[in-house]
């Protein structure tokens, strides 16, 4: 019988002069890399055949002639057209995407590199409290349960209070990698004690 290998996780971390760089790449979940695939060949499928009937639509609302099958094809190629754009950007998130935080005595930074649309956050450290491990599963089903949206969802492993909200990075990060790279922080100086309060 086999022994497991021991499991290193797959956060980097970084020491610079001015503090540490963590980067952690996105978790694969191949389910869910599978289905979205398969929703965007869906969706290929429908833009093309309500894509070969715009040009007619189009003709009818130039002259006034708007009509119900008209209307309904406008409609679904900007909502339609909008949630493909979604599903792609989440597609591309979970098979190239990485969290990059940047933490110094004064600020801790958190970015999204291969997230479309994300922007860059910067925190005062001595605002953020209470940081803290929380892991929370992915919760996936092809057969349309309701807690299929938590693929969309931030499902950060460390978390921190800032003001009235809380702060979550590290997505779907395994609690014993999360608590490892707490304890190095505060180890190393970059968070203490008033963070954990």
């Amino acid at each position: 019988m086999n022994m497991e290998r021991t499991y290193n996780g797959t956060s980097i971390l970084d020491e610079t002069p001015t503090g540490y760089h963590i980067t952690i790449p996105v978790k694969k979940h191949l389910p869910v890399i599978i289905f979205l695939t398969l929703w965007l060949v869906g969706w290929l499928m429908a833009i093309n055949f309500f894509g070969s009937s715009f040009g007619n639509d189009f003709h009818n609302i130039i002259n006034g002639k708007l009509g119900f099958d008209s209307l309904f094809t406008m409609v679904w190629l900007v909502f339609g057209g909008a949630a493909g754009l979604f599903v792609i950007k989440t597609l591309v998130w979970y098979l190239i995407g990485q969290e990059i935080i940047m933490i110094d005595h004064q600020q801790i930074s958190i970015a999204r590199k291969n997230d479309v649309f994300f922007r860059p956050r910067i925190y005062d450290l001595t605002e953020a409290k209470r940081f803290h491990v929380k892991e929370e599963h992915l919760e996936f089903s092809f057969l349309g349960q309701r807690n299929d949206l938590s693929l969309f969802r931030n499902r950060g492993s460390i978390r921190f209070e800032y003001g009235l909200r809380t702060i979550k990075f590290a997505n779907d990060m395994d609690q014993a990698e999360a608590n490892h790279i707490l304890e190095t922080l505060r180890s190393s100086g970059y968070l203490t004690a008033a963070n954990f309060d």
